[in-house]
C-alpha cells in the first residue's frame, strides 16, 4: 500500500473522495493506497454512503479534521470493507494510546472520555474498498447535539507529525496483514 501525507494544502473533504480510483485520479497513486491530509468536512448528501445516515438526515460535518482516505483493490466485498476499517480504528486508537490517550472504540468510531473524536465509513466500488476516516482536529463545526473532542484538546498539536505517524502505522498494519495471508499454505 503506497501512503501520501498530503501536507502543502488543505483539501476540503465533501464525500466525493470515497469514489474509487481517487487517489489515481488526484495524485497519480495506481492500486492500493492511503492519502492523508486535514481540512474541514461537510459531506454532501448526494455523496452519503451510509443509508442510515441519509435516513435520519443526520450532518456529517466538522470545520478541522486529519482525513485519511484508504483504496484496497485485493478483495471487493463489503465485509471485507468493514473489517478493514474497524482493523484500521484500532491501529488508530493504538498510536493514540502512545500518545498516551485512552480511547474506547464503538464500532467504527473512537471516542475519550465519552466523546466523539472520530468519524468513518466503509463501502465498496466495482473495483475496490473505500475507507474514509476523519478525526477532529478541533472539535468546531460540528452537528449540534454531537459531544466531540479533538485532537489539540488531548494535547496533540504537531498535527503534521501525527498525520505522518498514522498514516504509517496503517500502512505497515495493511502490508503486515497482506504479507501474512501470502504465507500460508490452503489445507486439504
Amino acid at each position: 500500500m503506497e501512503l501520501l501525507v498530503v501536507k502543502d494544502r488543505r483539501i476540503e473533504y465533501d464525500g466525493s473522495a470515497i469514489r474509487s480510483h481517487w487517489a489515481y485520479r488526484n495524485f497519480g497513486l495506481l492500486g492500493n493506497s492511503l492519502v492523508v491530509f486535514r481540512g474541514g468536512c461537510n459531506v454532501k448528501i448526494e455523496e452519503m454512503v451510509d443509508i442510515e445516515d441519509l435516513r435520519l438526515h443526520n450532518e456529517i460535518k466538522s470545520d478541522d479534521m486529519v482525513h485519511y482516505i484508504i483504496e484496497v483493490f485485493d478483495l471487493v466485498n463489503t465485509l471485507f470493507a468493514s473489517t478493514l476499517q474497524k482493523l484500521f480504528i484500532a491501529k488508530l486508537c493504538e498510536v493514540l494510546n502512545e500518545y498516551g490517550i485512552k480511547t474506547e472504540r464503538k464500532g467504527d468510531d473512537i471516542y475519550v472520555n465519552g466523546k466523539k473524536l472520530s468519524i468513518s465509513i466503509a463501502t465498496i466500488s466495482p473495483v475496490s474498498v473505500k475507507i474514509h476516516i476523519g478525526i477532529n482536529v478541533e472539535a468546531k463545526g460540528v452537528p449540534e447535539g454531537v459531544d466531540a473532542i479533538g485532537l489539540r484538546e488531548l494535547g496533540i498539536t504537531d498535527i503534521e507529525e501525527f498525520m505522518e505517524r498514522t498514516g504509517k502505522a496503517i500502512v505497515e498494519e495493511f502490508n503486515k496483514v497482506k504479507k501474512d495471508s501470502l504465507k500460508v499454505r490452503w489445507v486439504q
